[in-house]
């Protein structure tokens, strides 16, 4: 039997990290259906795998499981970049590093690399992908960044979560429904903020740092001035369009807190009895969800990602270079609007204008995102020696 260990985000708390396990979980049982998975999480009954716990108390177990596995997976995700803390492209470059110590082969799979600022966090990428077979990124802006870091071909993979396999409708339509939202004919805008702080350099990671001082008073003020911007923009959406607004967070921990941010817009709002909001644990279901929308507004990636998976026009607010990879993919540059510079110039009609447009416009081809499908699970075949 083989074994395969998976180095990832945190699928606990974010439902993007979430999606992208199951998805790669999924595949690859489908490939090889007596193929054992590991990976650190709490919730291995939705991922039909071995669980590893967290932290210190769990590193001796997750080198064991290296120890045993053919294969060590690292990714997906946006595991290698900066704009968060300095600490966390050396804290993942080691992470590597010591599983190709104990593991015969380590590939980089779906990575989001970038952005790479620092001198140091070049030099630990370089580090990081010198320990791998293959590495492979998860869209063009990703391969911009790492092919210069790397002696190996940078492949590109597409984000496993676009083939994550969704809830029926029927559970999308009783979720809404349970959530109070009516059905009765008005376009539904989907909304996944997240709260902003302008990127910086930092030693310690923002959720961290989160635990001991809350956020710093300069980034208060950008984040309450986003509120402020995304509020008014909705309240333009239901005034003269007639959108009915359901935030949907994704990443509920509390240092990132998107419920929060979702509440926050809410309130804001003049018309806040045409907002709702729904918060859902299972990524499935979420994409489910997704399929019923007419049009999303995503501050988050997955729900970006969900959102096109499903066939549904969306716009991406990026608070970095990730958003602008995805849509490259989609052929839809032009759907992304950076965040720093929204807050800045107060850019509400250039946002409303951007939502108007990928509505009538439409989604992505069906075409496109089969053979974005079709590039992950060649690469799965490949990685896992199985005839194309």
């Amino acid at each position: 039997m083989m074994r395969i260990l998976v180095l990832g985000g945190d699928a606990d708390g974010n439902l993007g990290d979430r999606a992208i396990l199951t998805a790669m979980v999924d595949e690859l049982h489908a490939l090889v259906p007596r193929l054992a998975i590991s990976a650190v999480t709490g919730r291995s009954s939705q991922h039909a795998i071995e669980p590893l716990p967290r932290g210190p108390a769990g590193l001796l177990k997750l080198c064991r499981a290296a120890r045993r596995a053919d294969l060590v997976l690292c990714g997906g995700g946006g595991l290698f970049q900066d704009d968060d803390s300095l600490v966390k492209m050396p804290y993942w470059a080691l992470r590597v590093l010591l599983m190709r110590l104990l593991a015969p082969r380590v590939a980089g799979y779906a990575l989001g690399v970038g952005p790479l600022a620092a001198p140091s966090s070049r030099l630990f990428a370089r580090l990081a992908f010198a320990c791998m077979e293959r590495v492979s990124v998860r869209d063009p802006r990703a391969r911009e960044v790492a092919a210069p870091l790397s002696s190996r071909s940078v492949e590109l993979v597409p984000d496993p979560a676009l083939l994550l396999r969704p809830r029926p409708r029927e559970e999308a339509l009783a979720a809404l429904a349970a959530a109070g939202l009516p059905r009765d004919g008005r376009p539904l805008l989907g909304v996944a903020v997240r709260r902003w702080f302008p990127p910086r350099r930092r030693l310690v990671p923002h959720r961290i740092a989160y635990r001991f001082r809350g956020n710093a008073a300069n980034e208060e003020a950008e984040a309450r001035r986003l509120v402020v911007l995304v509020a008014e923009s909705l309240d333009r959406m239901v005034a003269e369009r007639g959108y009915r607004v359901l935030f949907l967070p994704s990443y509920d921990r509390e240092h990132e807190g998107d419920g929060r941010v979702a509440a926050a817009v809410q309130a804001r709002m003049r018309s806040d009895g045409d907002a709702h909001v729904l918060r859902l644990e299972d990524a499935a279901l979420y994409k489910a969800v997704c399929g019923e929308l007419d049009l999303m507004l995503a501050g988050r990636m997955h729900p970006a990602i969900f959102t096109a998976g499903m066939g549904r026009p969306v716009v991406g607010l990026a608070y970095n270079q990730k958003f602008h990879g995805f849509f490259d993919l989609l052929g839809q540059p032009e759907r992304v609007l950076d965040v720093a510079g929204f807050v800045e110039a107060g850019a509400v009609d250039q946002l409303c204008v951007m939502l108007d447009t990928a509505r009538a416009q439409g989604p992505v081809s069906a075409s496109r995102l089969e053979a974005l499908g079709s590039a992950v699970r060649a690469f799965n075949r490949d990685l896992l020696g199985v005839p194309q």
